[in-house]
């Protein structure tokens, strides 16, 4: 095996995805020491820190236009970049790849065909390859367009091996594209091994007592499998989740996973807050950023899925907020439901199960057991 190519969104400003390559990459390289691991962000980015729709002023009205509409404005721009670029790009990547991962993350989704028109123009060019599915979430909320779309770079790529990273995902993968579901493999997380892909970048001390992962809750709705309406009000909830742990002399960070959207609101929130409110306040700019200051927490509580796992990883207790039914899964699997909440409950609620936390620690023998199934699981496919 001389290069392993991992096709997914490793340069997204979501540091979450970042992390997951970085674990995957980890991963392969414990089987295959010598070979050569490159990432293909299919997002067309080859860096951190580039521009995306999400991130301009625009998002708003872009949120607010008919869901047709939508979809047809991130298909048009997709086709654009794939003419111009990225298929110049993506050929050069693929042509002396012996193995590509594609994965994971949610990357089968469908908001206003994003992921489902950027796979289809990637299969196009994975005709003849070794191409293995691994650790993937997978959505049951598809338009007729976005199954579609998936569906030709399934017929494209004609992948050898279907991973997904839960039981829901699978069930999904065979429901909507016709995998026989003895094909399909549920592997875990590949970020659930993050504290050895990270080792050299935790922290040796915990600075802080609770680190609140700050979200668009409308943008999180908006992703959401569950559908819903504008939640609305982001800023005070997170605000108002702090000044009551900060009253119970908690050391409190607010930080984000890097995603523009969520650090508009963390923006929002320190306009308004004093000095005199002793807070402190990140924004990471990389993957390792994120799990160096997850691993600086005694605690966090985080709507973001991968701040959960990368807290769960790091044997960090968390609070999450369910949003969407891959948080939930992601409970589930680690026996801890009863520290998942609703999307914005109550402060005072909140607040008693936060400083309860700080208190427990997690189970490590689940712990130890969901590396294993994703090592193993992940090295049996490659």
């Amino acid at each position: 095996m001389k290069k392993i190519l991992i096709c997914a969104v490793p340069f997204s400003d979501n540091l979450g995805d970042g992390v997951i390559a970085a674990s995957l990459a980890h991963i392969a390289a414990m089987k295959y020491p010598d070979a050569k691991v490159e990432f293909l962000d299919i997002a067309g980015r080859v860096a951190f820190d580039e521009s995306n729709l999400r991130g301009g002023g625009a998002f708003g009205v872009f949120q607010k236009l008919p869901s047709l509409l939508r979809s047809a404005i991130v298909f048009a721009y997709c086709l654009k970049n794939y003419l111009l670029s990225w298929r110049r790009q993506w050929q050069a990547a693929v042509a002396d790849a012996d193995l590509v991962l594609i994965g994971g993350g949610q990357l089968f989704c469908d908001v206003a065909l994003n992921f489902p028109s950027k796979l289809f123009f990637l299969g196009r060019l994975l005709r003849g390859k070794r191409v293995a599915v691994v650790s993937v979430g997978v959505t049951g909320k598809w338009s007729y367009w976005g199954q579609w779309l998936v569906g030709k770079f399934l017929q494209n790529a004609a992948p050898v091996f279907y991973a997904t990273r839960d039981v829901d995902s699978a069930n999904n993968l065979h429901a909507f594209f016709r995998i026989p579901r003895s094909r399909i493999n549920v592997v875990p997380d590949p970020a659930l091994v993050c504290a050895s892909a990270f080792s050299e970048e935790l922290s040796p001390e915990k600075k802080w007592d609770v680190g609140i992962c700050v979200s668009s809750l409308d943008a999180l709705v908006m992703n959401s499998e569950y559908g819903g309406k504008r939640a609305g009000g982001s800023a005070e909830f997170f605000s108002g989740l702090a000044q009551a742990l900060r009253a119970e002399g908690a050391r409190v960070l607010y930080f984000t996973n890097g995603a523009a959207e969520d650090n508009r609101v963390l923006a929002e929130i320190s306009e308004r807050t004093a000095a005199a409110d002793d807070f402190s306040f990140a924004v990471p700019k990389r993957p390792d950023d994120l799990v160096t200051l997850i691993s600086a927490c005694s605690c966090i509580a985080a709507h973001r899925l991968h701040a959960n796992i990368v807290a769960y990883s790091l044997s960090i207790p968390s609070i999450g907020m369910n949003w969407d039914k891959k948080v939930e899964s992601f409970f589930r699997l680690t026996n801890r439901t009863e520290f998942l909440f609703g999307l914005s409950p109550r402060h005072d609620e909140l607040k008693a199960s936060v400083l309860n936390l700080l208190r427990e620690r997690n189970d490590p023998r689940r712990l130890d057991e969901l590396q294993a199934e994703v090592i193993a699981g992940t090295h049996a496919m490659i």
